[in-house]
């Protein structure tokens, strides 16, 4: 039996102020940072949230792999039939499953001669690693763009304007 994953939490620099995501205390201006409770109210993710922002799978993608978790394997003309889509639509869909490790591709011959592809869920576990994996990488890289926020970039958002100090700045979902 695998040992349980150590919990992740937030820590803090009593001296800096910086702040870090570990399993265990880190360390900061030569001490050990300390773990905070308080931290910026977000709202917690859905899972279609977490799946649309960090991997980008649409509620399309997601029905798709409910179909395919309900069934051994399926083509994409099935697919289309369950979806309602345009094979073109789900072919695509497909693909992008595939790349990001959730769904495998298989080719199978048939009887009557030639080949399909057929698609097929991975067990929960690989999914739950990859997920995994992507939402780390992610994490780190979204890290990496809050710490390049200079302060001129942070003044026009908290402002309001674009970078030409022109205007509001126009958020996705902002009308």
């Amino acid at each position: 039996m695998a040992s349980p994953e150590p919990e992740l939490a937030v820590y803090t620099c009593r001296s800096c102020g910086e702040c870090r995501l570990a399993s265990a205390a880190p360390a900061c201006c030569d001490e050990p940072m300390d773990e905070i409770d308080d931290t910026v109210p977000v709202e917690s993710p859905t899972e279609s949230h977490l799946m649309r922002a960090v991997f980008d799978i649409s509620e399309t993608e997601l029905e798709v792999c409910r179909h395919l978790m309900a069934e051994d394997e399926l083509t994409v003309d099935e697919l289309t039939g369950l979806v309602d889509r345009d094979r073109s639509v789900v072919t695509r869909h497909l693909n992008h499953l595939v790349e990001l490790g959730m769904v495998e591709k298989h080719s199978r011959v048939l009887s009557n001669g030639g080949r399909v592809n057929v698609y097929s869920h991975r067990s929960a576990a690989a999914v739950r690693r990859q997920f995994k994996l992507g939402l780390y990488t992610w994490l780190t890289d979204a890290v990496d763009v809050v710490d390049d926020l200079s302060e001129d970039k942070i003044e026009r958002l908290v402002g309001g304007t674009d970078e030409g100090g022109r205007g509001p700045v126009i958020v996705d979902g902002d009308e």
